[in-house]
């Protein structure tokens, strides 16, 4: 019985925090037990709903919530990296005192002390009235209870509001909100409210917070929100066979299910498909591996978030770090699928059960790092890197794949496939995609590297491109203009008409090029490379079809009096035009 009303509180949390949020208050308030309902949700689903529905319109939510709750969203949104977000903490207070004021008046003093007397010692002055002195002499910008501790608000300095309207409303809000409170908690308990305004008096701010966040950050560990310092160890890279040589998973995790963390699924169509940790997980019919699965992937994904330094307060931000996890769980798995030498459909299975997930991520993230350190090598030694040239020299897409290289955390360049331009990688075959175009990167610089090119200061009609150099340094070879071959020279628009007259294949649009002129282009680059040519195909083949392919593209449909320089992009132009 206690196991079915737990299912069905499971399956209502789940349908709850999919719904839209104008939908999620109004089905919590009509379930039978919306208290347990709320209570029974982890810290992150019910933060996450919170943000989802609104904080100042989830105050009822907010109410219902369990006390390790509000502790959840006070560790969660009161700081800034490691230091109190003054401007924050005072608006959940408020926010939490609208939703329940007598509960959250006796959890502050009870349960919250450090962090309340710290609260105090940043924001009033405590003057306390001799038994000799007039209540008159003291200032009018003080305020009483008992005529003998006597209380100023302090000004809010240093809010980082950009505007004295937005700093005086929240000033007008704390000081609204803490007058209810201390008022409040004399009724409550006098002896407790003096206690507090002579205790904070004497607070040394800055080691309340030291110890606040000593405090804060063992809670968060339990939750995977590990320090900084510490979270950022996710991203240190293991090879498949030191992922081997790590000890086993231990037992269990605690702790409930995180709903809105879920594990990936196999769905028919899209990435997911292709997602071996989500065919995996798909394929387990152990309901209590699975749960207890869950909950580490929970963990992992709140260190990733740790590593990142995100503030999750959306479902597409929290999307985005579910599916990174995935995805680089998925790479370390096939990527010891790679490394074995036999087959075995349970291998992956064997994998996610014995060893942490952690760790199979930092298999998985290893193999996208090496291709960064790769990149980066390269760039140090490269010709294009020792002429200074941007990386624009190397045109939209491979500039595109070598900017997600070379940022702090490797990204896949998308192009826009699903929707984004950069994305996390998801499989090994974006490794592999990725790696194969920086390979033919590679070869290209070194290929450019051996014919010696000089480049001299010339203003041309587009900017430098790998393709417009090699495309250009050719067509002046055909033509024989250049004294020098080694000299980069734009060419006149009369001089590329006579080139682009030679260059297509007769009586078919779009055109093509010449079979014979892509052979000449091959011979060229033999010789002044001094490679063979069998080598160059070999090599970079590819890349010379995507070229050719390219000027198919732009220019296959234009005719020779057409050519207008503001568009050609491929040849490089002199800007006077003869």
């Amino acid at each position: 019985m206690k196991r079915d009303k737990s299912l069905e509180l499971a399956a209502k949390r789940r349908e709850i925090l999919a719904l839209p949020p104008e939908n999620a208050l109004e089905a919590i308030s009509d379930h039978p037990y919306p208290v347990t309902l709320v209570q029974s949700m982890a810290e992150e689903d019910f933060l996450i709903l919170v943000h989802n529905i609104g904080p100042d319109d989830a105050l009822p939510i907010l109410g219902m919530a369990s006390n390790s709750q509000w502790e959840y969203v006070l560790d969660m949104e009161n700081w800034t990296r490691d230091r109190i977000d003054p401007r924050a903490i005072t608006q959940w207070f408020d926010r939490l005192m609208r939703a329940d004021a007598d509960r959250f008046t006796h959890w502050i003093v009870s349960e919250q002390t450090e962090l309340f007397r710290y609260y105090l010692n940043r924001h009033i002055q405590v003057l306390v009235r001799e038994h000799d002195q007039e209540a008159s002499d003291i200032g009018d910008d003080f305020f009483t209870e008992d005529n003998v501790h006597y209380v100023r608000l302090r000004p809010i300095v240093d809010s980082g509001l950009d505007s004295d309207t937005d700093n005086t409303h929240e000033q007008e809000m704390r000081d609204t909100f803490l007058k209810d409170l201390l008022k409040r908690i004399a009724v409550y308990d006098y002896p407790i409210y003096q206690a507090f305004l002579l205790e904070s008096s004497v607070v040394i701010a800055a080691e309340s917070e030291e110890e606040l966040l000593r405090l804060r950050n063992v809670r968060l560990a339990e939750k995977g929100f590990l320090p900084f310092e510490e979270a950022v160890g996710v991203y240190q890279p293991l090879t498949v066979e030191q992922l081997y040589q790590r000890d086993p998973k231990p037992a269990a995790p605690g702790g409930r299910a995180v709903d809105t963390y879920p594990l990936p699924m196999e769905k028919a169509g899209g990435r997911a498909q292709e997602n071996r940790f989500a065919r995996i997980v798909s394929t387990l019919q152990d309901e209590a591996a699975l749960q207890r699965l869950q909950m580490e992937f929970a963990g992992l994904c709140n260190q990733v978030i740790a590593a990142d330094q995100k503030k999750i307060t959306e479902k597409e931000v929290l999307s985005q770090i579910v599916d990174k996890v995935a995805g680089y769980i998925s790479i370390g798995l096939e990527q010891v699928d790679h490394a074995s030498e036999k087959a075995n459909p349970y291998r992956g299975a064997n994998l996610v059960l014995t060893y942490l997930l952690a760790d199979i991520f930092r298999v998985g993230y290893g193999t996208a790092l090496r291709l960064k350190w790769q990149a980066e090598r390269w760039r140090q030694a490269s010709w294009f890197g020792r002429a200074g040239l941007p990386l624009s020299f190397w045109g939209e897409a491979w500039l595109g794949v070598l900017g997600g290289l070379l940022i702090k955390k490797p990204l896949y360049f998308d192009n826009y496939a699903s929707g984004v331009l950069y994305r996390e990688f998801a499989t090994l075959a974006d490794i592999h995609h990725t790696e194969s175009r920086l390979e033919r990167i590679i070869a290209f610089d070194d290929l450019i590297a051996l014919m010696g090119i000089e480049l001299p200061r010339f203003k041309a009609n587009t900017f430098l491109t790998c393709q417009n150099l090699l495309l250009t340094l050719w067509a002046g070879h055909e033509l024989q203009l250049n004294k020098d071959a080694r000299v980069l020279q734009p060419l006149s628009l009369s001089q590329l008409k006579v080139f682009y007259s030679r260059l297509w294949e007769a009586g078919q649009m779009p055109r093509l090029i010449k079979e014979d002129m892509r052979e000449r282009f091959l011979n060229w680059l033999s010789e002044r490379s001094g490679l063979a040519a069998h080598e160059i195909s070999g090599r970079m083949g590819a890349a010379l079809e995507d070229l050719f392919r390219l000027v198919e593209n732009e220019l296959g449909t234009v005719a020779v009096e057409d050519l207008d320089p503001r568009y050609v992009q491929l040849f490089l132009l002199s800007s006077t035009i003869v």
